[in-house]
């Protein structure tokens, strides 16, 4: 088995087609088939079923597959290593942030990281955890900074932090009247949440032992909110409460921290994660992310 071998199995199975991954290898497709056709016979197994189109992996094809991937990005960590020896840490880095914590947290760290390491090149989007996955999985993206436990057969995390959450509530709320509110205090129909599938919503849901009951919503509205901010205007313009991330209240007005109160007992929270595809190769690079991120957190 041939490095090359490798890499050609590796396009098939991304492309799911000889031509696709022939074009993305820049060789011709027999000369790609014909080094997949002399794998399979040097293993004695079909790693293909080219009688399906888009073509699968049979099943032992699959674990194959899985080993390769683990085989060639080991390989492709060796250039790594000479470079970072030669030059220090260079080359690029693509990371995919969910918007409840992009907005807060990449300020902090963004201008220290290019600083150390202005031979980095990196690229940061504001992504959902759903597109986040998927862009990982596809190697569209390097790493992702999630607040969901993900599967640890595709995935590797580490975590970079737990982040408690605040109550912010309207200035007439009756909950301001407490120096700190219990998570028994939180109503249903009082609450603003972001809408359904946000990954923070579910977790403020869970931490307070709520049932998600549309008809208890804030004034009965069915509003569906993408972002932080227009929860917080809402509630300031509005009534009721929400329950906001601790980096999101860093740089509120004075007059706003007056509408914030935490929690004396257990204390919501949710835990944030350096994601990466199983296999990733630039360990280098995600290691001064993490090393930055951390080292902007405030106290």
């Amino acid at each position: 088995m041939t490095l090359t071998q490798i890499e050609y199995i590796l396009a098939v199975a991304k492309e799911q087609s000889f031509r696709g991954a022939a074009k993305s290898r820049f060789v011709t497709q027999p000369t790609l088939s014909m080094q997949i056709q002399k794998l399979e016979e040097e293993l004695g197994v079909i790693i293909f079923d080219r009688s399906q189109s888009p073509i699968r992996p049979t099943k032992v094809g699959a674990r194959i597959i899985q080993q390769a991937k683990v085989a060639y990005s080991e390989t492709l960590k060796i250039p790594e290593i000479i470079q970072t020896l030669k030059t220090g840490l260079a080359g690029n880095i693509s990371v995919g942030v969910i918007p409840t914590i992009s907005p807060y947290l990449v300020p902090l760290f963004l201008k220290s990281f290019n600083t150390t390491y202005p031979k980095i090149a990196i690229t940061i989007s504001e992504l959902t955890t759903c597109t986040c996955l998927k862009q990982l999985e596809l190697e569209e993206i390097d790493v992702a900074i999630l607040a969901t436990k993900e599967d640890d057969k595709l995935f590797v995390q580490e975590k970079l932090y737990d982040e408690e959450f605040l109550l912010f509530a309207n200035k007439d709320n009756r909950l301001l009247k407490k120096t700190a509110v219990s998570t028994s205090d939180i109503r249903l129909k009082d609450l603003w949440l972001l809408e359904d599938g946000h990954c923070l919503s579910d977790e403020i849901i869970k931490t307070c032992h709520l049932r998600h009951d549309v008809s208890k919503l804030p004034g009965h509205l069915n509003f569906k909110i993408g972002n932080l901010e227009s929860l917080r205007l809402l509630v300031q313009e509005n009534f009721g409460y929400t329950l906001l991330p601790y980096l999101s209240t860093l740089k509120l007005h004075p007059q706003e921290k007056k509408l914030l109160r935490t929690f004396s007992d257990k204390k919501p929270n949710r835990t944030v994660y350096l994601t990466l595809r199983k296999g990733f190769v630039k360990e280098a690079l995600v290691n001064a992310l993490e090393k930055t991120v951390l080292k902007s957190l405030p106290a």
